[in-house]
């Protein structure tokens, strides 16, 4: 882990930013009503298993990346980067 700001170095891109989708690109692909939603979001896509979600926080760039890993799968299903206010 880089002590700066939290993130591992093969999660930094050559500008200082975890290499990983928008939260708004995230969310836009879901559609449907509330519960399908939070369904998708919170399930694995290959096996349905719970997933498993992992935060880390940059507070010198008000970065938060979020990780969603399948334990059941052991693939890493998505990556986010949120911005703090």
């Amino acid at each position: 882990m880089d002590e700066r700001n939290g993130f591992s170095p093969e999660d930094r891109a050559t500008d200082g930013v975890p290499e990983t989708t928008d939260a708004n690109q995230t969310l836009a692909q879901f559609f449907g009503n509330p519960r399908e939603v939070i369904d998708r979001y919170t399930h694995c896509v290959l096996c349905g298993a719970n997933l498993h979600f992992s935060h880390v926080t940059d507070f010198v760039q008000n970065l938060t990346q979020e990780t969603a890993k399948c334990p059941e799968c052991g693939i890493k299903v998505r990556r986010v980067v949120h911005r703090l206010q």
